[in-house]
């Protein structure tokens, strides 16, 4: 019979796949010469009117979707007793397929693919239409371009009065009921948030490789997604923003989770570190710090061989017991500097609206792309110049300590001119060679900045933010008490 209906128009050339509601085919859009997937219903539910009005509607108000990661409707049929929808056909395989073969995505190709579907989400729900079983047997991926695109948009599951399905009671465990939101699982009528609470479930998948809530029975995981907080999402390799992207997705509450889709797909661009683009107020704070290498370098040179040394002078040949006081304060003020420095910045950070943790992102992009500069002029293990450099310097103090070896056990030789000009040269040659593969090596490998990252992320860098934070806090209490005593009453 289908055959028949398709006569002249389709001609079918396998079979896609088979779920509830009916059955995709693979077919050639004789007119055009393109493949074509075809959405047939099962013959009961096409016989409900009720479902077969729904259907043709919610149909062609996804006809109209054109985005590049939604794939396109080309026409809705009903011929006779048979409705079908005609759509792209995509070759490639969906995202449960992918994670069923190879596991866990990445962090960036998760990223990326759910960065795609918010984008996809938020010009749907721009236009009204509600997705309501996001799930990645309806997530495409494209086998040429890798691009994600999301299925049957208002039409994969719905019932005759329009709002969500109830939870199953056959006790099997439905792909759908996986990936609900607890309002959908409530039976409530859903919003757009909806669809980004089940994206959320994606992304926790995807990044895991296993869900949040998982039962015996659809009404069990149904009741988990309504009940109980998702685990946490603190996989090894995960971002700590994408996963905390994902997370607020999950949040029980609607009102929790993020406006749209194009919020969250803000929210998935900032999540990588070597991605992210850090704001205006942070960027100042990394500009800075470079800047201040060059005087924080003689600072701590006038500290080390001035200061230091003037003050175990006062300490050891100054009988002045004021004097040697105040030279040990004075010195004990110089070495605390550089962390009040770092606390008043650490201060002015968090009063823009930046804690701790957006500056280490930061820090981290920042050493990544630098050092992915670095290994693309200088390489990953050195060049063959630096190593050379590296064996002089071993050959020419090993040289070294062998004439002044021989200079121990043959003192004479100390007169002689030929020793003390082998001697020079040795020294000379190792030191030379020793100070520019040193160079050389801290230009490819930036220790500096390396050190600026151990300090922030450390429990130095903490313990700053935290002391910031705490100044804050009173300061914001007190200000608070000044307002309400100001208040008439």
């Amino acid at each position: 019979m289908l055959r028949r209906a398709l006569a002249g128009h389709y001609e079918i050339e396998g079979l896609l796949g088979r779920g509830g509601m009916g059955v995709v085919y693979l077919a050639r859009d004789l007119r055009l010469q393109r493949p074509v997937a075809l959405k047939v219903p099962s013959a009961d539910r096409a016989a409900d009117p009720a479902f077969r009005a729904r259907f043709l509607r919610e149909a062609r108000t996804a006809a109209a979707l054109l985005h590049p990661n939604i794939v396109p409707i080309y026409a809705v049929h009903e011929v006779g007793e048979l409705i079908f929808i005609a759509m792209a056909y995509v070759a490639g395989e969906t995202l449960d397929q992918r994670i069923e073969r190879d596991g866990a995505l990445s962090p960036e190709t998760a990223a990326r693919l759910l960065g795609e579907l918010a984008d996809a989400l938020a010009y749907a729900h721009a236009r009204g239409v509600v997705h309501r079983d996001v799930k990645p047997d309806n997530i495409l991926l494209d086998a040429a371009s890798g691009r994600a695109l999301l299925s049957d948009f208002g039409i994969a599951r719905m019932s005759g009065d329009g709002r969500s399905s109830a939870p199953p009671s056959d006790g099997g465990v439905a792909g759908a009921a996986a990936f609900m939101s607890p309002e959908q699982a409530r039976g409530e009528p859903v919003d757009s948030r909806s669809d980004l609470y089940s994206l959320g479930v994606v992304g926790y998948y995807a990044l895991t490789g296993r869900l949040p809530f998982t039962g015996e029975t659809d009404a069990l995981v149904l009741s988990l997604h309504a009940t109980t907080p998702p685990p946490p999402l603190a996989d090894p390799g995960v971002p700590r923003r994408l996963a905390q992207a994902v997370e607020r997705c999950l949040a029980k509450q609607a009102g929790d989770r993020f406006a749209d889709g194009a919020a969250l797909g803000r929210a998935l661009g900032q999540a990588l570190p070597q991605h992210a683009v850090p704001p205006i107020a942070v960027r100042a704070f990394l500009t800075r710090s470079a800047h201040l290498a060059g005087p924080a370098l003689m600072y701590g040179a006038f500290v080390g061989l001035i200061a230091a040394p003037a003050t175990l002078w006062c300490w050891l040949y100054t009988d002045a017991g004021p004097l040697c006081g105040a030279a040990a304060a004075a010195l004990a003020c110089l070495l605390l500097l550089p962390f009040v420095v770092a606390w008043a910045r650490a201060r002015r950070l968090l009063a823009d609206g930046h804690g701790w943790e957006d500056l280490v992102d930061a820090l981290v992009g920042e050493r990544e792309r630098h050092c992915e500069e670095l290994h693309f002029v200088y390489g990953e293990s050195g060049s063959v110049f630096e190593r050379g450099l590296q064996w002089l310097a071993r050959f020419a103090t090993l040289a070294t300590a062998a004439v002044t070896a021989a200079l121990f056990v043959r003192p004479e030789l100390a007169a002689s001119t030929e020793c003390a000009v082998a001697w020079a040269s040795a020294a000379g040659a190792a030191l030379v060679a020793a100070s520019v593969a040193q160079a050389r090596t801290e230009q490819r490998t930036d220790p500096r900045g390396a050190r600026r990252l151990r300090f922030w992320s450390g429990w130095v860098g903490r313990a700053l933010f935290r002391l910031a934070a705490t100044r804050g806090r009173r300061a914001a209490g007190s200000e608070g008490t000044l307002r309400s005593l100001e208040t008439p009453a």
